[in-house]
């Protein structure tokens, strides 16, 4: 009886509820293992949508020896029984509730899981049990699951797609022809474009992908469209047949020599594909390796002096392209356009043919120690996307200084820019950014924060290094890769653009920002971005630091606690042109809530005018010199309170013949000088008085036109007024 109830126990201990399909009978059943033949397989659902449907089997202890069963769930599954508080790893069953008889045990793939396969065994076990001195073995069986947890899959075919649409976690597999501008930006986790099938990334729009991409067919992007993949380990495969490009645009060039900065987006395409359409003989890369600046020249006249210009003092820094050259990922290359039928004001096509590049892409940057040059590297966005600047920053820190000049190229080549060259370009033309800001250069366009596929920029170097993208950096916005090289600055900083411009073409900007992080000194080029004075710039516009000398800047960045209705902004003035000029400066723009709310004045020192630049701009003249104390920013006219209507009207004077002129006061305090300074700000001639309340000054040498006088009497009272010499 005692082999014969044992047998009748394991025949009946454990059931599935597919039983008919097995024998449970046979004593095979008491051997370690015997029931992995009978599994509960295709678990399964879509990534993010789990768990999956339940399964269950059945544990009957036909002996009802009232022991507990334990019941563990492998890697990825959890088990159920009525009664118990929900779905576990593992559950354990009161020998009370066996008893009662047969108990369902429900199995079923976890919610959250990643994709992948997910196979295992169901452990069931119970320690053995002694009745009447009979002892019943402990019980370990195994139940084998299989399951699955996929990723949603949609194919776009007949202008829609089969399975809702794609979405960050979504395989897109494109079986028909599609355009962003008409079907609209895609998202997803891979994409397949199948053969014969062409998919075209339009102007302002994008596609994204989070892992890999396979190309059977065609990829084409737009100047400015998008193609970003997010995770530096996807891939980008082009199958035979298949074909990928990047098509960009210039900007507008008005000349033939115009210099266009890029860096490919593509591997493995040379100089003569990519820039089928430049003139051979003007296609270079910068060798920063070679370049050191120690010598200063003045002017273009092959005379130089100890300093810094910005310019490789024995020119081999720039090299000549060989058309069969392969376009390395990051580099800088330089080239202009063919003259052959080239036409004013056009942008013209180049294209780069080949696989996307995508993931962690190094390039070299170069230092030639610490003799103050500022080690300039020119390198490039090495993506078919925009990539962001602040980003970039981050990953480059020491390795790069925190500021990108963008070429603009709007002012012509001239002979009396300094450079290795007869003729060479105006580097007032860089646009500029930094932590702090934007500047716009030559073309008056103010970059945003983000640098677009196919731009190549001048950094510079720190040490001698890599400088590193990632896919982290590339952006997927409809806009963001619009320009090539919109401002989308958003900050709680006060910031001011102002623009000096002329009546012979100059154009530059200079930046200042109230900002935390800042202080008033030179906290590097993340917060203070230089200048690059690389050449006998026309006319510009600039601030200085005090204690930094020699310095120039474009963006000064200051503490945000400086900025009151005290404060000072000292801006300088350079003017290279032989011939006096017509010169303005003009708001910009400002941001911040102090600079929006407040009045904005322009004073200028040597005519001690004030000049609400609200209203409209500052128009003046000026001849050659650098002019270090003429004009300040100031936010109240308090400082020139002092001049007002009705004291100036205590003023008079009076051209009493060709060679004299009087001035005379009706105030009880005596004039102790004058000065007569010219529309162009410059002091004509200066007259120290004995403190009298009238003086006659000697105007022979005068020539006839209109200039301001500046009178200082006693107790340090200004009177101005404006004389208009006639005879």
């Amino acid at each position: 009886m005692k082999t014969n109830l044992l047998c009748f126990f394991v025949a009946t201990l454990f059931s599935l509820s597919s039983y008919a399909k097995h024998n449970k009978s046979s004593n095979n059943l008491t051997k370690k293992n015997a029931l992995l033949y009978a599994d509960l397989p295709n678990f399964s659902y879509e990534l993010n949508n789990g768990p999956s449907d339940n399964e269950s089997f059945t544990i009957n202890d036909g002996l009802f020896l009232t022991r507990p069963y334990t019941v563990t769930a492998p890697a990825g599954y959890e088990v159920y029984v009525t009664g118990s508080p929900g779905f576990a790893d593992q559950i354990v069953i009161s020998g009370a509730f066996i008893s009662l008889g047969p108990v369902p045990v429900y199995v079923r793939l976890k919610a959250g899981l990643d994709t992948g396969t997910y196979n295992g065994n169901v452990s069931i076990t119970a320690p053995a049990k002694t009745i009447l001195s009979v002892t019943h073995p402990a019980i370990s069986y195994t139940l084998s699951v299989t399951g699955a947890v996929t990723r949603k899959e949609t194919i776009w075919n007949s202008g829609s797609w089969s399975n809702g649409l794609p979405e960050t976690e979504t395989i897109a597999i494109i079986n028909d022809d599609y355009t962003t501008e008409t079907n609209g930006n895609l998202i997803s986790y891979n994409i397949e474009i199948a053969s014969g099938k062409t998919v075209i990334v339009s102007n302002n729009s994008y596609i994204q992908v989070k892992n890999d991409a396979t190309i059977d067919g065609t990829l084409i992007v737009e100047s400015t469209g998008s193609f970003v993949q997010v995770n530096n380990l996807g891939t980008f495969t082009v199958n035979p047949g298949g074909i990928s490009k990047v098509n960009k645009l210039t900007t507008n060039l008005n000349h033939w020599y115009d210099y266009t900065y890029w860096s490919s987006p593509v591997s493995n395409t040379t100089v003569n594909s990519a820039f089928a359409s430049s003139n051979t003989n003007m296609r270079f890369w910068f060798n920063a390796a070679n370049f050191l600046d120690v010598l200063a020249e003045v002017g273009n006249t092959g005379t130089y002096i100890a300093g810094h210009d910005d310019i490789d003092d024995n020119g081999n820094d720039w090299a000549l392209l060989n058309g069969n050259t392969i376009l390395q990922p990051g580099v800088g290359y330089a080239a202009t356009h063919s003259g052959s039928g080239f036409t004013v004001g056009n942008k013209y096509p180049y294209i780069f043919t080949g696989t996307f590049n995508t993931g962690t892409i190094t390039t070299p940057i170069f230092y030639n120690g610490d003799n103050d040059d500022l080690d300039w590297n020119f390198i490039g966005n090495p993506y078919p996307s925009a990539i962001n600047v602040d980003s970039f920053f981050a990953a480059n820190t020491g390795v790069i200084a925190s500021a990108i000049y963008l070429w603009s190229h709007a002012t012509p080549p001239s002979s009396g820019s300094s450079g290795n060259q007869v003729y060479n370009f105006n580097t007032n033309d860089y646009a500029i950014i930094n932590g702090a800001g934007e500047v716009a250069g030559g073309s008056g366009i103010i970059p945003g924060r983000n640098i677009p596929s196919g731009q190549g920029f001048f950094i510079q170097g720190l040490t001698n290094g890599n400088a590193t993208f990632t896919n982290a950096m590339r952006v997927a916005e409809n806009d963001a890769n619009a320009q090539f090289f919109k401002n989308e600055t958003t900050t709680d900083a006060n910031k001011i653009w102002l623009n000096l411009s002329s009546n012979n073409g100059v154009f530059n900007q200079a930046l200042i920002a109230y900002m935390d992080g800042a202080t008033n000194g030179d906290d590097g080029s993340y917060y203070d971005a230089l200048r690059n004075m690389s050449g006998e710039c026309a006319s510009m516009l600039y601030t200085t630091i005090a204690g930094v000398p020699n310095k120039k800047y474009a963006i000064q960045a200051k503490n945000a606690t400086a900025l009151n209705s005290n404060e000072i902004i000292p801006l300088e003035f350079y003017n290279s042109d032989a011939l006096t000029s017509q010169f303005t400066i003009a708001l910009d723009k400002e941001e911040g809530d102090f600079l929006e709310n407040n009045p904005i004045y322009l004073k200028d020192n040597h005519l001690n005018m004030l000049h609400d630049l609200r209203i409209s701009s500052y128009n003046f003249t000026a001849s050659t010199g650098e002019f270090s104390d003429r004009f300040e920013v100031v936010f109240t006219d308090e400082t020139l309170a002092i001049n007002t209507n009705d004291l100036a009207n205590q003023l008079s004077i009076i051209e009493l013949n060709p060679s004299e002129i009087q001035f005379k006061t009706n105030l009880e305090n005596p004039i102790e000088s004058i000065h007569l300074y010219n529309t162009a700000g410059q002091l004509v001639q200066q007259v120290k008085a004995n403190k009298a309340s009238a003086l006659k000054i000697n105007s022979s040498t005068i020539a006839t036109g209109t200039y301001i006088a500046k009178v200082y009497l006693e107790n340090d009272i200004l009177l101005t007024k404006k004389l208009v010499k006639q005879l």
